[in-house]
């Protein structure tokens, strides 16, 4: 151990300008990147503390880590809002967090896979100045900090599961899997994040508001991040990445003659603001926005009933959250979990594989090393770039491209370093938000249909088609819902509903509410009508099973799971539209009504 975290302190502070090393191989970086370093103190602080811990650290009779990591963000933002044309606030954040992992007693048992670790992580406020002794002092006490919890930790788990009956389907497998880690440098641009750079557009874009003076709410936030992440592990584990994410998120409200409130949004997303599209095509879409909420005013309330349904642009990545995306974790109920608190910790798919949790036609993978989707459809004029693609995760293992569903068939879950019976060993999915610990989730993922399939790649038209036969046969209702509420975009959610995320959160164990905010009803003679006040029930993950076809055109939807900029993790889905047969439709009443609003000023 001691020898391998010798050689991580030399190994790491000679990346400085190497490039990608990844298992032993190096490759030239691109002459246009620059690698941006801090003179190796930062490097050297790690590395020396690491092996001066797995050396020493000990207390009393206690056993000594078997394993020690730590995970070191650099995190920058630059966030504007505008409204009407107008800068509302701005603000600068930088910053830097320590996540640390020690792990004491064995891989076969240790402090890891408990309830309390999937909740709770050591992760500490740390200077920004690259001072080697205040570095230093920092990583001492934090490590301290988390091993007496380790062994505290450990002690309790020994208690509990000597409390408890051995659960058979268990068998010996581990708390730790044996993973090779890996070594990585990626080139970084040294650019920090720009305010000034985004402020002329979200100028320019909130100011189209100024023209409908039915919109009570115009903004625009802004925000651009840069996160560095370094890894350094007792194992040998050397990475060193840079992320790099801008988001401008246009929000627009209203209010209909009987009260409810309407809202709709547009995100545009890219790796810098570069990538953005042009300013023109934003200001196009936006207007697109403005026009489509002003009709949505009056238009009708639909009644209850059941429906066919078809999820088309970003409304189909997002229901591919709710279903799919956050299903997909391996991670195992903690060992000390029992009853309704084993269940509750486990992902849907978690107990499934091999078995059909979806139509035939459908396939998933998730392939973190993507870095560019050229089939998908263009937003404003420009693909987005996903936002999930990486290449080491954090906890230092290799991204690796999974196969998840296979023809309606689960073959596959996102693994972090905590095994389970049927998967053995991490494949690369264990992400962190700032605060949290690494769970498994997402990079990008990938729904598509099985190739050949009549039913997987169907044009719009042929869709909306079926829709038609499918509502006369049925004597039901056809909606195409475009997009869904999401409140974690700024000023999207509803004041009155608190902080509880409806649309878009849950583990899919219960039927949770769908709220559409923009939905156009499918008239007989083929014509789309827009339409308001409709909530979509019982959609959970067995709802997979009622998807009859998939469009042609597939959409990138770009997010961040957990928070907003530094904070969450980046995350893609690439979807085409879904068309879902047989949905229950609900009627919107009761606190959706407010009041009539004062008539805006002329602006």
């Amino acid at each position: 151990m001691i020898s391998a975290a010798a050689a991580s302190s030399a190994a790491l502070a000679s990346l400085v300008g190497v490039g990608v090393l990844g298992l032993g191989v190096a490759v030239d970086l691109p002459p246009a990147h620059t690698f941006v370093e801090d003179d190796g103190r930062v490097s050297r602080a790690l590395a020396d503390e690491l092996a001066r811990s797995m050396k020493e650290l000990k207390l009393g009779d206690s056993p000594r880590p078997y394993y020690l990591a730590y995970a070191l963000s650099d995190e920058e933002q630059a966030s504007v809002v505008a409204t009407f044309g107008a800068v509302t606030s701005t603000s600068d954040y930088r910053g830097r967090t320590l996540r640390t992992d020690v792990r004491v007693g064995s891989p076969a048992f240790d402090n890891g896979n408990t309830s309390e670790s999937l909740f709770g992580a050591n992760v500490a406020a740390l200077p920004v100045d690259d001072d080697y002794a205040a570095l230093r002092r920092e990583l001492w006490l934090r490590t301290d900090e988390a091993y007496k919890a380790a062994i505290e930790a450990l002690a309790k788990k020994k208690s509990t599961a000597s409390g408890q009956s051995s659960r058979s389907d268990d068998g010996e497998v581990a708390d730790f899997s044996s993973d090779v880690p890996a070594k990585l440098a990626v080139a970084r641009s040294g650019a920090a994040p720009d305010g000034d750079e985004l402020r002329s557009i979200a100028e320019a874009l909130s100011a189209i508001f100024r023209g409908y003076p039915q919109i009570s709410v115009g903004r625009v936030t802004a925000v651009s991040a840069r996160v560095r992440r370094r890894f350094v592990s007792s194992e040998g584990g050397l990475s060193d990445e840079e992320k790099t994410t801008v988001r401008l998120d246009v929000v627009a409200e209203t209010q209909a003659p009987d009260g409810m409130r309407l809202v709709d949004f547009v995100p545009f997303t890219a790796l810098g603001p570069g990538g953005l599209p042009p300013l023109a095509e934003m200001q196009r879409a936006v207007r697109h926005l403005a026009d489509e909420l002003v009709a949505m005013i009056d238009a009708p309330v639909v009644p209850s009933g059941t429906a066919s349904v078809l999820f088309e642009g970003l409304a189909a990545g997002q229901i591919a959250k709710l279903l799919i995306a956050d299903n997909l974790s391996g991670t195992p109920a903690p060992r000390t979990a029992s009853g309704n608190d084993e269940r509750g910790q486990s992902s849907e798919f978690s107990d499934r594989l091999g078995q059909k949790v979806a139509a035939p036609l459908l396939r998933v993978m998730d392939d973190p090393l993507r870095e560019s989707v050229p089939q998908a459809a263009a937003v404003a004029g420009v693909r987005p770039p996903p936002w999930g693609a990486y290449r080491i995760d954090d906890e230092g293992i290799p991204a690796t491209a999974v196969s998840l569903i296979e023809d309606g068939i689960l073959r596959g879950l996102l693994m972090t370093r905590t095994p389970r019976k049927e998967l053995g060993h991490s494949n690369g999915h264990a992400r962190a938000t700032r605060f949290g610990p690494p769970r498994a989730t997402v990079g990008t993922l990938f729904v598509t249909g099985r190739p050949g399939d009549p039913r997987a790649a169907v044009p719009r038209a042929a869709l909306l088609g079926e829709m038609l036969r499918a509502g006369r046969a049925g004597s039901e209702a056809s909606y195409v819902v475009r997009l869904l509420d999401d409140p974690l975009v700024p000023g999207v959610g509803n004041p009155d509903d608190g902080f509880a995320m409806i649309s878009m959160g849950g583990s899919g164990r219960s039927a949770p509410s769908v709220k559409p905010l923009v939905v156009y009803r499918l008239r007989p003679d083929g014509k789309e009508e827009l339409v308001r006040g409709l909530t979509l029930e019982g959609l959970v993950p067995r709802s997979l099973r009622d998807i009859v076809a998939l469009g042609k055109e597939p959409v990138v939807y770009n997010f961040e799971d957990g928070g907003i900029g530094f904070a969450g993790i980046p995350q893609t889905i690439v979807s085409p539209a879904l068309f879902f047969a047989d949905v229950d439709v609900r009627r919107s009443v009761g606190k959706n009504r407010r009041p009539p609003l004062y008539p805006r000023p002329d602006l």
